[in-house]
């Protein structure tokens, strides 16, 4: 390795250090951590900022240490690597609701990297953060702030105090454990422990007034697995109970059946031929609510089997919107 190489590897080595710490850090630790001189560890520490564009938050006691928010991140990609994230990125700037500067700025940076290697592609993948970079009203830069302020307190390991638009405003100490996007509605939801009610909730961060830091730690429970109870969700709801609701779905033969059974809707689901070239989808999940959108955009390709109760909603909902349109 070359000297200005293995100089580069040692300042982001530093770099990653102080943030892993999570906490300032004392100058003298550095010098026994890495063998080095006093006035060896202050040059590497200005080198930092000004190389790696990444600011060193100084203690008045001399301590020192870099907030992950502020960290610049360093990654190689291939090819094929690049091309999934582009894919996900055109998901996201054709589903999103909502302008997002950070995914904007993410993506031109991924654009100019690009650059010289496939134009083509850096070309789209800058056209496609163009759709995310729109005026931003105050309910945009309301969500914005709270997911800025959950996303740092979630890397930092430090609980929130959350404010809920409903009448009386409620404060809520909050940790915030995990924090998951859902095509349904277009939202974005935190999951965690609340103390007003003394048990995990989930929260849509849309709707939340106002979210604000504090420097309270916390830990997340080992037994909390989110991918585990989303496994029983169709979006983010895998309901309270812990019971589960097995849902069997019919779909005409055609279009609509050809499109179920080349697709993976859910990780519990199992396709039933029948012999008139229609299917049956059967999935269990935990509640039946945020299936109801997607049920319905079928019309009549899609008959509810089972449950009884949620083929009476559906079927009391299409009476209803047939007198609409009588």
């Amino acid at each position: 390795m070359d000297r200005e190489k293995k100089r580069s590897t040692r300042l982001i080595d530093l770099a990653e250090y102080l943030v892993n710490r999570r906490q300032p850090v004392k100058i003298k630790e550095l010098v026994d951590h890495y063998g080095l001189h006093r006035s060896t560890v202050y040059r590497m520490l200005t080198e930092i900022e000004g190389e790696l564009e990444t600011p060193i938050e100084r203690e008045e006691d001399g301590k020192v240490w870099i907030r992950p928010d502020n960290y610049r991140f360093s990654i190689k990609l291939r090819l094929d690597e690049v091309m999934a994230i582009f894919l996900a990125a055109r998901l996201l700037a054709r589903y999103s609701d909502k302008p997002n500067p950070h995914a904007v700025k993410a993506l031109r940076g991924l654009s100019l990297a690009m650059q010289k290697i496939t134009p083509r592609i850096a070309e789209h993948i800058a056209r496609s953060s163009e759709r995310l970079d729109r005026a931003m009203n105050e309910s945009a830069q309301a969500h914005l702030r709270s997911l800025e302020v959950l996303t740092r307190a979630w890397a930092e390991g430090t609980r929130v105090i959350l404010y809920t638009r409903e009448e009386p405003m409620i404060e809520r100490l909050f940790e915030p454990y995990f924090i998951e996007p859902s095509a349904v509605g277009y939202a974005s939801y935190v999951i965690g422990y609340d103390h007003y009610r003394h048990d995990e909730r989930t929260f849509k961060i849309e709707r939340l007034h106002r979210v604000l830091p504090t420097r309270d730690s916390f830990t997340i429970p080992p037994t909390f697995d989110p991918y585990r109870k989303l496994a029983g969700a169709w979006g983010v709801n895998w309901g309270k109970t812990g019971e589960t609701t097995d849902v069997s779905l019919r779909f005409v033969k055609g279009r609509a059946a050809d499109r179920v059974r080349e697709t993976n809707w859910h990780e519990t689901q199992r396709i039933e031929d029948l012999p008139d070239g229609g299917c049956v989808l059967h999935i269990t999940v935990g509640s039946t609510l945020e299936m109801k959108p997607w049920i319905r955009q079928w019309g009549t390709d899609c008959e509810v089997l089972q449950p009884l109760n949620l083929r009476a909603e559906i079927a009391d909902e299409m009476r209803r919107a047939g007198e609409i349109y009588k």
